[in-house]
Parts: C-alpha cells; sequence; structure tokens
C-alpha cells in the first residue's frame, strides 16, 4: 500500500493506493499519523479514492487514529470513498457517527472550515 502524504487545502492528505491491509500496513499509517501530530498537523483528510481494498484491521487502523487525532483537538476525515469501500462504512455504521466522508479531498479540507473539530477534553 503505497501511501503519500501531502498538504492540500490547508490540511494534510493521506492518499492510500491500491490495498490497504491493516496487518501489513497498519503500523507504518499509525507511525505516518503519530509523526503528523507531533508535527501540529492534527486536520487530516485519508484520501481513498485510489484504494480497492480494504480489511477489518485497516478500519480499525483508521478508527485508532481518529481517536488519535481528536484527542489532540483535530480530526480524520475520509474522501472519494469508492462504492465497495463505502458500502462496508456503511454496513458497519462507522459513516455519519464516526467518520465524516466527502466527495472529494477539496470538500473534506474546506470541512474543517465549516465544522472545525472540537476542542479535545480530559476525559477523551
Amino acid at each position: 500500500m503505497p501511501v503519500n502524504v501531502t498538504e492540500q487545502h490547508g490540511v494534510t492528505v493521506i492518499q492510500v493506493k491500491g490495498k490497504f491491509l491493516g496487518s501489513l500496513e497498519g503500523d507504518d499509517f499509525k507511525q505516518t499519523i503519530d509523526d503528523l501530530k507531533a508535527q501540529g498537523k492534527t486536520h487530516v483528510v485519508v484520501d481513498l479514492g485510489e484504494t480497492d481494498f480494504m480489511d477489518s484491521t485497516a478500519i480499525g487502523v483508521l478508527i485508532s487514529s481518529l481517536t488519535s487525532m481528536r484527542k489532540a483537538g483535530g480530526d480524520v476525515r475520509l474522501a472519494n470513498l469508492k462504492k465497495r469501500i463505502r458500502s462496508v462504512f456503511l454496513m458497519t455504521k462507522l459513516l455519519g457517527g464516526v467518520f465524516e466522508d466527502y466527495e472529494s479531498v477539496e470538500a473534506a479540507a474546506n470541512s474543517f472550515e465549516t465544522h472545525p473539530p472540537a476542542p479535545a477534553t480530559e476525559e477523551d
């Protein structure tokens, strides 16, 4: 799973390509999140437009990343979900209640201005 990290529209974008298998690439993805958090980059968009497959462990990695960023006062938002991957997120009730998803990276990035993350609390 090649991962490309860029700055776009004022947020950090992590583009995941190919298969996202949490058991294989999860540690690298978590390290990327930790590195971004250490740099104070807590507004993250994960672009899944070129992701062909995700396993349940990869979804767990995304949930862990979301929790980590929210504790730091940020958020992780999803963009460009393909129909197949979107279906998995819908079946598991992760869209809307847990993750926010957007049709494009630009829309996801702009959402940080219109709907900023809630400040982290001590109990988070």
